[in-house]
């Protein structure tokens, strides 16, 4: 590959990786309700643009709904059924003395978090669409962009899994949860995300690793919800 075409590879890896920390500094960082939510709703719109407009000007490839063509629909869930099972037995033994739910609720509340009905229609939409806005960025994206320079191994999996868990290393840290929770946390966080850029390597379907995503934010959600109002 020619040298410009790899330094426009290496542009795209870092403006598509950058934006789901800059949303969290942005939002949780600033204590803002409004310029939070402001500045989460132009970061997705940038996740979601930039690839997008990076894969019809840029690479010059048509549109795809990356349909499952070569399976492992059934593979993603089971894989979700057993990271779920883990992520419950983490929080019962080591996560639910760590966590300061004060902090917890005064970070989420600026948001309107903090409202029962509020919360779970967020949690719905989270499940529902964000989690598939994260594996059309962190699967589709960055593991093709990572896989011009590494090639289909187990170092495009790690900096896909790496990015991954940037941003959710400070977002559990603005919501109060204590240096080993959170650590702990995003070791969990690496190999789920490891896992799904493995299934999307696999079976080359972001539905795969979503329907494994999903699994996982409902166990981190209900997680949520005992904080807030159990």
């Amino acid at each position: 590959m020619e040298v410009s075409s790899q330094r426009k590879t290496l542009l795209a890896l870092v403006l598509v990786g950058i934006a789901p920390t800059v949303s969290i500094f942005a939002s949780f960082g600033s204590g803002d309700g409004l310029f939070g939510q402001i500045a989460w709703f132009v970061s997705k719109l940038w996740m979601l643009g930039l690839p997008l407009v990076w894969l019809l000007y840029v690479d010059k490839k048509p549109l795809s709904w990356s349909p499952p063509t070569q399976g492992g629909l059934g593979v993603g869930f089971a894989v979700g059924l057993v990271f779920s099972l883990i992520m419950i037995m983490a929080w019962l033994f080591v996560g639910e003395s760590r966590v300061d739910r004060d902090t917890f609720r005064s970070t989420l509340e600026p948001f309107g978090l903090t409202v029962q009905s509020t919360y779970i229609a967020a949690a719905i939409f989270w499940t529902v669409g964000n989690s598939v806005l994260e594996e059309y960025v962190f699967r589709w994206f960055i593991v093709e962009k990572a896989e011009v320079f590494f090639g289909e191994g187990w170092a495009t999996i790690s900096l896909s899994a790496g990015i991954f868990v940037l941003h959710h290393f400070f977002a559990l840290w603005f919501l109060g949860f204590a240096l080993e929770a959170n650590l702990l946390a995003c070791f969990g966080l690496f190999v789920g995300g490891a896992a799904f850029s493995w299934l999307y390597m696999k079976y080359r379907s972001i539905w795969v690793p979503y329907i494994t995503h999903a699994l996982c934010d409902v166990v981190v959600f209900g997680v949520g919800y005992l904080l807030l109002f159990g």
